[in-house]
């Protein structure tokens, strides 16, 4: 390990270790760090010690923690956190579903992509539907003007580590390797139609960190 630089690796670890999705767009020198197939070795054999492994969403796009244990305290923290997937995830799918709209997309997004808030609010100002779904998430306020409901999306999608600015001036923002793993997630409920519980089904043991 003495050739790798060492603040960026204690600095990956920690940021795994607090539930992290490191991206080459949210956190490009740790992603950039754990491209690398030997540290990924290293990671993911320091991580095993504390009940964790190191895994990689669908496209290979961001790398965080699940948990490897199933003890009581671990099963407790797994049940807690399947509750509040489960309560966030309706609304990230109206997100989701909105923005694909909003931007004409016709394939899942993708971290990278980028996103306009100029164009979703000019999208909802001539859809009566899209101005209905806007108006529906928890983001938005009662009475609020479509710019003011967009640029509250925008916020909270950043505050949750799910955007990141492309340019200084936040007229374009990029998903990050999160909103890959969200989507991740919504598939493997739809395909098993419930979120695996502790103790059940043979991928029982590995859960989010």
């Amino acid at each position: 390990m003495s050739n790798l630089p060492s603040p960026v690796y204690t600095d990956t670890l920690k940021r795994l270790l607090q539930g992290e999705v490191l991206c080459p767009w949210s956190t490009p020198e740790q992603a950039r760090l754990l491209q690398d197939s030997e540290v990924r070795s290293r990671v993911d054999e320091w991580v095993r010690a504390l009940g964790y492994e190191l895994a990689e969403t669908s496209g290979g796009a961001g790398y965080y923690l699940v948990h490897t244990r199933v003890d009581e305290p671990a099963r407790a923290d797994t049940t807690r956190l399947f509750r509040e997937i489960m309560v966030s995830l309706r609304e990230h799918l109206n997100v989701i579903n909105l923005l694909m709209e909003a931007t004409d997309a016709d394939a899942a997004l993708a971290p990278g992509q980028v996103i306009r808030p100029n164009q979703v609010v000019a999208a909802a100002e001539v859809s009566p539907s899209l101005r209905d779904q806007l108006g529906k998430l928890k983001t938005s306020k009662p009475q609020s003007g479509t710019r003011q409901q967009v640029d509250a999306l925008i916020k909270t999608m950043k505050d949750e580590g799910l955007l990141v600015p492309a340019r200084q001036d936040g007229e374009v923002y990029s998903f990050t390797g999160r909103v890959e793993l969200i989507q991740d997630i919504i598939v493997f409920i739809q395909e098993n139609e419930e979120l695996p519980l502790p103790g059940h089904g043979a991928d029982s043991q590995k859960y989010l960190l």
